[in-house]
């Protein structure tokens, strides 16, 4: 018996940052310029996909069962902090999760009972929380705090205890601070072609393939 010719396929979108699944939501620049690092985030779930700015390659791919909906650089190191809410109003929970570009690091840190959003570099020693929850009436509660070290490579696991750290409330009335964030798209483009690729963020399908057909007839 001859043997069967392998389907024919045919790409429709070579295209980069296939990780997002075409939901880019934040996406930031490591300040050497070597890492990009992007959220997408759909209801509860989530991805950080970080990638190789030289050729877009897809470094570290990073899953969630809740939104990280916040993402930032470290100032000088390719450290990246990712601030996670998982979104629910009467059983609010959140987390810390820091990664290390260069190295796969990757070290996280819980909250029982806030979310965190957004995160921020204050400065190579300083680094920023937001926390976020709603009580049973729900109302928003927001308070704020900051985690100082002189050190933040190669971190163990308790290296950081979330629900121990002095924190400044804030009142319902006072909104969260964030950063000026460029869309997602616009930029990404941007990205691509510098390295001289193109990018839409079509999702979805990828690729079709002709199934031979087979008769069932005995």
């Amino acid at each position: 018996m001859a043997d069967r010719p392998e389907p024919h396929t045919t790409t429709l979108h070579d295209q980069p940052f296939p990780e997002l699944l075409g939901y880019p939501c934040d996406v930031v620049v490591s300040s050497d310029g070597q890492w990009i690092a992007s959220s997408s985030v759909l209801h509860r779930c989530s991805r950080v996909a970080v990638y190789r700015a030289a050729d877009l390659s897809c470094a570290h791919l990073l899953t969630f069962t809740t939104e990280a909906e916040s993402i930032a650089f470290h100032p000088t190191l390719p450290l990246l902090a990712i601030g996670l809410d998982n979104g629910d109003e009467y059983d609010r929970k959140g987390g810390l999760t820091l990664l290390e570009c260069d190295t796969g690091h990757r070290v996280d840190f819980a909250d029982p009972a806030w979310g965190i959003e957004p995160v921020r570099w204050l400065d190579d020693h300083t680094l920023e929380l937001n926390f976020f929850t709603m009580d049973n009436e729900g109302a928003h509660w927001t308070a704020r705090a900051t985690v100082v070290r002189e050190n933040w490579r190669n971190l163990p696991s308790d290296a950081l205890d979330l629900t121990a750290l002095d924190r400044t409330p804030h009142t319902p009335e006072i909104p969260r601070v964030y950063d000026c964030i460029s869309p997602a798209l616009p930029l990404l483009r941007t990205l691509a072609e510098r390295a001289g690729r193109s990018y839409d963020a079509q999702g979805g399908v990828g690729a079709v393939a002709g199934l031979e057909r087979v008769s069932l007839a005995g």
